[in-house]
């Protein structure tokens, strides 16, 4: 059971970092694109999102529930696995804090689409960069540490992917 979930652990953090980098690359540059006006930018902001969001809670939120899953089962606990939790469960709150106090108020001040850009606009805009770079980093360093290390766990120093 714990190589299932420890791959799972892995595989679910490696798509949500490979998707949300994936994410930004597009969105970078559809922003970039001249041949779309403010209006097209927002309503495709307003649909992409949404999405995002959903993939994340899916994939992260997925990685999350393993990690504790994991950390509860396994006997005596890995310090490995204890800080992949922690970066796990730490860029997640940082995600839903985006979710409803940075995205939320974003989407109101570009509905309906083509509105002026005010200083709440940049203000938060730019703190939504923030915070995903932090919570994205904070995923990418787990999904490195649960790839790389064997996650020490059990009797007899066997590793994480050996205990049944």
């Amino acid at each position: 059971m714990s190589r299932l979930l420890l791959t799972l652990l892995r595989v679910t953090l490696s798509l949500w970092v490979g998707g949300a980098i994936l994410y930004v690359i597009t969105s970078v540059a559809e922003q970039r694109y001249t041949a779309f006006d403010s209006s097209i930018r927002d309503q495709l902001a307003a649909i992409r999102f949404p999405l995002y969001y959903v993939y994340c809670w899916l994939t992260l939120g997925t990685s999350c529930l393993t990690a504790v899953i994991l950390l509860t089962i396994t006997q005596p606990r890995s310090g490995t696995l204890l800080l992949v939790t922690t970066l796990c469960c730490a860029s997640m709150a940082f995600a839903i804090y985006d979710y409803y106090r940075i995205y939320q108020p974003l989407l109101q001040l570009i509905t309906p689409p083509g509105k002026a850009r005010n200083q709440d606009f940049m203000r938060l805009h730019e703190l939504s960069r923030h915070i995903n770079e932090l919570h994205l980093s904070l995923a990418a360093i787990a999904a490195i540490v649960a790839s790389a290390s064997t996650l020490q766990a059990g009797q007899n120093s066997r590793s994480l992917e050996n205990t049944p």
